[in-house]
């Protein structure tokens, strides 16, 4: 995705156009809320575990804190809009399922393994 299309995607949020960026994606809920949501990279559920998780998850709130630092408009969007941020991380069996590992909302962490 280009960065013109990354912005447009941005300016599309709040009409609840998620943004896919490939291993992330961005969206909003009717209660204020910004979710981002990751997918794990493992390929085999039985080698997850906490510590990759949190990993995933650092890896995930680090990339979107770049994202916000590139592209201000995703910001004042956060801002104008007064959006909580929410991570999520999630295993996808190769579009078989989605199970949700964990959560990271106003800096709590919730676990769902």
């Amino acid at each position: 995705m280009n960065d013109k299309q990354i912005r447009e995607g941005i300016s599309r949020i709040t009409d609840g156009v998620p943004l896919d960026l490939g291993r992330m994606t961005i969206k909003t809920s009717g209660t204020n809320k910004l979710i981002v949501t990751a997918w794990m990279n493992t390929l085999h559920f039985k080698n997850i575990n906490k510590n990759s998780v949190l990993k995933e998850l650092d890896s995930l709130k680090k990339s979107f804190s770049e994202l916000t630092k590139t592209h201000n408009d995703l910001m004042s969007v956060i801002r104008d809009n007064n959006l909580m941020v929410e991570y999520h991380l999630n295993y996808d069996d190769s579009g078989k399922a989605g199970i949700g590992l964990c959560s990271e909302i106003n800096g709590e962490l919730n676990w769902y393994l």
